[in-house]
C-alpha cells in the first residue's frame, strides 16, 4: 500500500495552496505516495458568510446549509486539484466542518497519512495569542509535518 499524504488548505487564503500543492504532488510523484487534499469549513460565527471563502459570493444571508457548503469546498478543491496536479496524477478530497486543526488531525489518522504538507505564513501578533493551526497540527500530529513557508 502507498503512503498517503494530506494536504489541508484553506480556500480563502491562496497562499495556502500556491506552494503547498506543487511541492506535494512533486513529493507524491517521487515517492508513489497517494494525494488527499482537503479543506476545513469553521464552525461559523455568527453573522459570518462563508459562501464568500468558497463560491466567492456576497449579498444576503440566507440560510445557512453545511452540507451545501461541504458540497462546494469539495468542488472548489477538485478545481484547484486539477490546476496543479500533473496530467494522470489522481487525489482526492475532503470536506469538513469543525474546528480546523482538530478536523486536519482527525483525517490525517482516518488514511492514515505518512505525511502533512501544508503551509504557513510569517506569525504577527494575533498568531501568538490565539495560536496558528499549523503550529497546532505540528504539535499533535502522528505522522511527520512539512511546512512550507510563503
Amino acid at each position: 500500500m502507498a503512503d498517503k499524504l494530506l494536504i489541508p488548505i484553506d480556500l480563502s487564503h491562496k497562499s495556502s495552496w500556491l506552494k503547498a500543492l506543487p511541492q506535494a504532488f512533486a513529493l507524491a510523484e517521487a515517492t508513489g505516495a497517494e494525494v488527499t487534499i482537503m479543506t476545513v469549513v469553521p464552525e461559523v460565527v455568527g453573522g459570518l458568510d462563508w459562501r464568500y471563502s468558497i463560491r466567492g459570493e456576497t449579498g444576503g444571508s440566507e440560510e445557512l446549509k453545511v452540507d451545501d457548503l461541504l458540497q462546494d469546498a469539495r468542488k472548489r478543491l477538485e478545481q484547484i486539484g486539477n490546476e496543479h496536479a500533473a496530467d494522470g496524477t489522481g487525489f482526492d478530497v475532503i470536506a469538513r466542518y469543525g474546528t480546523v486543526y482538530e478536523e486536519i488531525l482527525n483525517v490525517a489518522d482516518e488514511l492514515p497519512a505518512a505525511q502533512i504538507v501544508m503551509a504557513a505564513h510569517r506569525p504577527s501578533l494575533a498568531d501568538y495569542l490565539i495560536g496558528p493551526n499549523t503550529a497546532r497540527v505540528v504539535r499533535h500530529a502522528k505522522c511527520s509535518v512539512q511546512v512550507v513557508r510563503d
